[in-house]
């Protein structure tokens, strides 16, 4: 499958989706204008991601302390071993007991959506798919993660990311905490809860005595000094980079921190300077000149409704990047659908009467709605079956449609190995 182009012509998500659901196995490579980025795949699943400026191994064991599961001095062991033995960190530590089995692949899966979750924020970039029969992983320790899992998390980062970006311009923005008045910013016992309520209903939750925060909102308060950077915070938080700026974005949100600005100088300025000219110092503009603007001002007008930044213009109501990542999603999920049909009648001889047969034996239930909510259509007209997508607005699409059409021999898809569809997959 030769796969390669731009990120503006061809949007990760849909890269992700081909990928996905061709089952392919190979190396994706990204190169943007800091970084190069290569995500491999088998059998569609992502089981491996690296950075150039982020390497996976240098950085696993800086996130092994990060979330406290390894001291500095059980990694430079490690390390020490490494270099006596050219294996790899993660073998070390767990053939030595440092650490568990199961920490490991967490760790390793935490790094690998890491890089991966970055590229969601590229404006641009060049990609390159390169189809392998067999590829090298960590397969003691990697758990291959499908591409609509990663699809639905970069779905959220896309949506919120904007919103974050108001309070959180720049990693080398520093915060420091505000008075609270002798109240003091405490975790809420119930933890748990807390993560998952909003900034206003933690405000609910507050007392005259103490303002209650969520455990994210607590790590993140708790480095934050007056003097490290937003880059600081992120490198030294036990949470993820995105995880970090909301809890910041959060603690700003909430006033319990506060920018660091820098005192400017005091310029004075001759106010002389800014009194208008005389009217006969006011150079004249040439008659030819205010023609040539006027001319230029018509063919503005005459042609903005081809201009992508016109929000008038039909190219401007273009769906967003987030649309596009859910309805990449919406089409996987549909496609799994399909595979959970045939799986129903091999086992049961007939289609089942509806979708809800599926579940939870051949498909998960909530991969029987699409990512706003609406459930499929099942339609079973004479010799074939059907299932089909909406829009966010809840009408159907006809991007979103898989369609099969059964034989006495078995079910034939359309004369080929591919669903029909508005979204045609080919080798």
């Amino acid at each position: 499958m030769a796969l390669e182009g731009t990120l503006k012509d061809f949007s990760l998500a849909d890269i992700f989706q081909l990928i996905g659901l061709q089952r392919k196995t190979g190396v994706l490579t990204l190169r943007g204008k800091d970084d190069t980025v290569t995500v491999t795949f088998l059998d569609g699943k992502v089981v491996s991601a690296d950075s150039l400026n982020r390497r996976l191994e240098n950085r696993l064991g800086h996130v092994l302390i990060k979330t406290g599961t390894l001291t500095q001095e059980q990694l430079n062991r490690a390390l020490e071993i490494q270099r006596e033995t050219l294996q790899r960190l993660g073998f070390i530590l767990t053939h030595y007991g440092i650490i568990s089995t199961d920490s490991l692949r967490a760790a390793l899966q935490l790094q690998i959506l890491q890089i991966i979750y970055r590229l969601f924020r590229w404006k641009d970039g060049e990609y390159h798919f390169s189809q392998e029969t067999t590829i090298e992983y960590d397969r003691e320790n990697v758990v291959p993660i499908t591409a609509e899992s990663v699809l639905m998390e970069g779905a959220r980062m896309i949506d919120e990311w904007p919103m974050i970006e108001k309070k959180i311009r720049s990693y080398d923005m520093v915060f420091r905490k505000r008075p609270l008045d002798g109240r003091a910013a405490v975790q809420s016992p119930q933890a748990a809860d807390a993560d998952a309520d909003d900034s206003a209903t933690r405000r609910a939750k507050s007392t005259e005595d103490n303002i209650r925060i969520s455990r994210d909102e607590q790590l993140v308060y708790d480095l934050v000094d007056g003097e490290r950077t937003v880059g600081d915070i992120v490198e030294s938080s036990r949470l993820s980079e995105f995880d970090t700026n909301r809890a910041l974005y959060d603690l700003v949100t909430r006033e319990l921190i506060e920018e660091v600005r820098e005192t400017q100088p005091v310029i004075t300025i001759d106010e002389s300077i800014l009194e208008p000219p005389p009217a006969d110092e006011v150079p004249a503009v040439p008659l030819p000149l205010v023609a040539v603007l006027a001319l230029l001002a018509i063919l503005s007008l005459a042609t903005s409704w081809k201009n992508p930044l016109n929000v008038t213009s039909p190219l401007g109501r273009s769906t967003t990047a987030v649309e596009e990542v859910r309805k990449a999603v919406s089409f996987q999920r549909i496609r799994t659908i399909g595979e959970a049909i045939e799986g129903f009648r091999s086992v049961n001889g007939d289609l089942p009467a509806n979708l809800d047969d599926l579940a939870p034996n051949f498909i998960a239930p909530d991969a029987l709605s699409d990512p706003w909510g609406s459930p499929y259509k099942y339609l079973q007209p004479p010799g074939k079956y059907l299932v089909i997508g909406f829009t966010p607005d809840g009408r159907a699409d006809t991007d979103l449609f898989y369609s099969r059409t059964i034989e006495s021999a078995g079910i034939r898809l359309d004369g080929s190995d591919t669903p029909t569809g508005g979204i045609v997959l080919v080798d």
